[in-house]
């Protein structure tokens, strides 16, 4: 083999070496927050299913819901937990407030305030958010979310 051949296939080992699909790529903000908007989309027209969809089958899951404060662990466990409040949540308007995203490796922190309205415009009660992804298998999935309602004074 010549000493071009041999220059060009380690040149070739390099470049595919080099793109690996389970790297996130420079636009996960965007990624991370679509994701968690189409998430909010779907709740805002009471279907529950769009953060189900999003999770990862290990998702944890933190929500100041009365009577419902413990940690919920599993895709299982999490879609039962969140199929019935299809039938609570009114349609509204919402806003994804202030959102960031942290990104650290294959792991990704999206922090934000929610905030909504119902369609005549009343304010519902605002919540502050954390959504932590995983980059894995080539797509972001949320591993773990924590909802807790604003306090007001």
């Amino acid at each position: 083999m010549s000493r071009t051949a041999i220059l060009l296939t380690t040149l070739q080992l390099l470049v595919i070496g080099g793109c690996n699909s389970n790297t996130p790529n420079k636009n996960a903000d965007e990624e991370i927050i679509a994701l968690e908007r189409s998430a909010l989309d779907k709740w805002s027209q009471s279907n529950t299913r769009g953060y189900v969809d999003i999770s990862a089958d290990d998702v944890t899951w933190f929500d100041f819901t009365p009577g419902k404060q413990l940690r919920i662990d599993g895709i299982e466990e999490f879609r039962n937990f969140v199929e019935p409040f299809g039938k609570q949540i009114p349609p509204h308007k919402y806003e994804l407030a202030n959102p960031k995203v942290q990104l650290y490796g294959n792991t990704a922190i999206l922090t934000f305030h929610w905030n909504a309205s119902t369609p005549d415009g009343q304010p519902m009660p605002s919540w502050k958010a954390t959504s932590v992804y995983n980059w894995k298998d080539g797509k972001w999935r949320m591993v773990h979310g924590h909802w807790s309602v604003v306090q007001t004074e």
